[in-house]
């Protein structure tokens, strides 16, 4: 265990894969039909302010390059960046936004909205250090902070266990896919093809699901399925992947079992954790296998 176990517990670090890749141009028009992923997550509450798409300022998260606060005597929201060695002052009504004491246009005025403070994504992205792209294929507009460029490239071609780690808690988008779970019980298990980890299954209580990571960086749910026989079943249905990786997460006796399933479905168990053994495990989920090389890397 002590082979891999400074490695786990840095993943667990890990947060918020953010989105970028193929087919992506910078962001010039506005895009008032398009998605808006920041910090992987959907945002679904947005605001288009002369024509410009305003995302709020709390989903552009990075803790460990930025912090925000709030000056109630000025009525200024702050954010420092200690990394950059910058300091942003905005208020609600201002075109302008003040960028260590100079001023800098805005797209649109910042919008404070049923106390909820928003802002022209490409000016917070951009003068964070993160930034800020415009798929016009799929109309996404996708964002990402400095410590989020970093967690997007792991997730496409680096250490294969902390590239699985990130992939399993990447937000997923259903697409009118979704079924209940019918059944019950306080397992999870994840089963990525060997040497992969941009595709995977999930089962939890008795539902299966597929996922696909595309190449900004998005999960889909592409295929779900009652295995109980209950809530029926949506999407392309997905084979099984043959020779495998599987990661069984039962959180409820915190425990943690791993192991490889050959071309015909036999399962062989590596090993089993008892993670409430040790704090520093306690939430691992995923552990480099011995001897298992990544395949799926994909080139910037």
């Amino acid at each position: 265990m002590k082979k891999w176990k400074k490695a786990a517990v840095a993943v667990l670090t890990v947060a918020g894969v953010l989105s970028a890749g193929a087919g992506i141009t910078v962001m010039a028009a506005p895009a008032q039909h398009a998605k808006v992923f920041s910090n992987g997550f959907y945002q679904e509450d947005v605001l288009t302010v002369n024509g410009r798409m305003m995302v709020q300022l709390r989903a552009f998260k990075d803790p460990e390059s930025f912090v925000y606060s709030y000056n109630t005597a000025t009525k200024t929201i702050l954010v420092n960046n200690p990394v950059q060695k910058m300091t942003v002052h905005l208020k609600n009504g201002l075109k302008t936004a003040e960028v260590n004491g100079k001023q800098v246009k805005l797209d649109a005025p910042v919008t404070v909205k049923r106390g909820r403070t928003y802002v022209p994504v490409r000016f917070i992205t951009e003068t964070l250090g993160g930034t800020v792209a415009y798929d016009n294929v799929a109309k996404q507009i996708i964002a990402r902070t400095p410590t989020g460029e970093e967690q997007f490239k792991t997730l496409k071609n680096g250490d294969l266990a902390k590239a699985r780690t990130l992939a399993i808690n990447i937000p997923r988008l259903n697409n009118h896919i979704e079924i209940v779970p019918y059944g019950e019980g306080f397992t999870t298990i994840y089963t990525f093809p060997k040497g992969e980890a941009l595709r995977y299954f999930v089962e939890y209580r008795g539902l299966v699901t597929y996922v696909e990571i595309d190449d900004k960086g998005i999960a889909e749910i592409k295929w779900q399925k009652d295995t109980l026989g209950k809530n029926g079943e949506a999407g392309k249905k997905q084979e099984q992947f043959g020779e495998s990786i599987y990661f069984l997460d039962n959180f409820m006796g915190e425990t943690l079992g791993y192991g490889i399933v050959d071309s015909e479905g036999k399962s062989t168990e590596l090993g089993f954790i008892e993670r409430y053994k040790d704090k520093e495990l306690a939430n691992v989920i995923i552990v480099p296998i011995e001897g298992e090389e990544r395949t799926d890397a994909r080139e910037e």
